[in-house]
C-alpha cells in the first residue's frame, strides 16, 4: 500500500509539472521575446489575495509539522490547532494549492484550472488519509478524546 501511495504521489507531481508546462507553452510561444515581457507592475487583486493565503497556510503547515515532529511517537496532538481538527496540516496544504491556483490564473480568470484540478485531487487524497487517521485516533485514544474533532475542514468534514 505505501509503495502504491508513493508511486501515486510521484506520478501526480510528474503529471502536474508536464500539465503546467504545456499550459504555459502557448503563452511563451506567442511572445517574440519572453524576457521583454518581464515588467514590474502593481500587484493584481489575485496576487494580493493569493500571496497572503500562501504565506499563512505555509506558516500553519510548518507549525503543525514542527509540532508533530516534536511529539513522542503515538501521542494525541494537544496543540490548540489540533483541538478542532485531526489534520489541520492537510487543510493548510489545500489552502496552499488554492493560493497557487489563484496566483497562477491566466488573464481574465480567477483560477488556474490545472492547479485547481490538482487541489481537488490533493483534497480527495488527503480526505481519505484524514478519515483513516481519525479512525486510528478513535481506536487508540478513545471516542471521548477524538469524536468532536473535525477530520480536515471545520464544520464540513
Amino acid at each position: 500500500m505505501w509503495f502504491l501511495h508513493w508511486i501515486l504521489g510521484i506520478s501526480f507531481y510528474i503529471a502536474m509539472s508536464i500539465s503546467i508546462w504545456i499550459e504555459g507553452a502557448d503563452t511563451l510561444l506567442r511572445s517574440p521575446s519572453p524576457a521583454r515581457d518581464i515588467a514590474v507592475t502593481a500587484p493584481s487583486i489575485r496576487t494580493m489575495i493569493g500571496i497572503p493565503l500562501f504565506l499563512l497556510a505555509s506558516g500553519i503547515q510548518n507549525d503543525c509539522h514542527t509540532y508533530l515532529a516534536s511529539l513522542p511517537k503515538y501521542t494525541l496532538p494537544d496543540h490548540p490547532i489540533f483541538h478542532t481538527m485531526v489534520c489541520p496540516h492537510y487543510t493548510a496544504e489545500c489552502v496552499i494549492y488554492l493560493s497557487l491556483a489563484i496566483v497562477g490564473a491566466p488573464e481574465r480568470a480567477w483560477i488556474n484550472q490545472t492547479v485547481f484540478t490538482a487541489l481537488v485531487f490533493v483534497a480527495c487524497n488527503l480526505a481519505v488519509t484524514a478519515s483513516s487517521t481519525k479512525e486510528w485516533y478513535l481506536v487508540k485514544f478513545g471516542r471521548e478524546k477524538v469524536e468532536y474533532r473535525w477530520k480536515m475542514i471545520p464544520f464540513v468534514f
